[in-house]
């Protein structure tokens, strides 16, 4: 299968899930809600995973996430989602039988979301998926892989689920593991192999945070 028809596929599949989400709430009662926005700041660890481009694998950054969520009532909410990932230097294999310590561009990450919620006492379990873009920052330094004269923004979808631990009235604990998937055109300078092939770049991140309810 060609990397093409497997990013259509993925695309597909993230569409799908924001669709089931939605379309599990809608069916759903209606219910009052006590706030209707939220404001999470949150931090962990995310990895950039089984790239097969320019990228090596494994690369680790540091998220910083912020968070903007509407509840439309209890269980559905829209969000907006931005993320600085902070690259980590550390040593990786850059060719065969060669290792070196470098990390990757900063990346920058927006994404619209669907947020279902299934409340029960102070635990709010939910899942959670939507589509964006990232953008892998421009770097000449002689650390970083891939070095990126201009900077890179691709379409990129995420999927995953999380936990709401109540603490106060407007406070709570927010615990998300999520799924990205970045999808970079063939071509893309700093971001494809060196046949010109680029396929999706998978990142896997796990955070923990603080949301206050108004």
């Amino acid at each position: 299968m060609n990397s093409r028809k497997r990013n259509v596929q993925i695309v597909l599949a993230a569409f799908a899930l924001t669709v089931s989400v939605a379309g599990v709430v809608s069916s759903a009662r209606a219910e009052g809600i006590g706030a209707q926005n939220e404001v999470s700041i949150s931090g962990g660890a995310q990895v950039l995973n089984q790239n097969d481009t320019a990228l090596p694998d494994h690369f680790v950054n540091v998220p910083a996430v912020a968070t903007l969520t509407h509840n439309l009532n209890s269980r559905l909410a829209f969000e907006g989602e931005f993320t600085w990932m902070i690259p980590v230097q550390q040593n990786v294999e850059i060719s065969p039988g060669t290792t070196q310590d470098v990390k990757n561009p900063d990346v920058l990450a927006y994404q619209a979301n669907v947020r279902a919620s299934f409340p029960a006492a102070n635990l709010t379990p939910y899942i959670v998926a939507g589509a964006g873009a990232a953008t892998f920052l421009s770097t000449t330094d002689p650390d970083r892989v891939p070095q990126l004269e201009n900077s890179q923004t691709v379409f990129a979808a995420n999927f995953g689920a999380g936990l709401l631990y109540n603490l106060a009235e407007h406070w709570a604990v927010r615990a998300d593991g999520r799924e990205f998937v970045a999808f970079p055109q063939d071509g893309t300078a700093g971001l494809s192999s060196a046949d010109g092939t680029a396929d999706p770049i998978w990142m896997e991140r796990g955070t923990l945070g603080l949301t206050y309810r108004f």
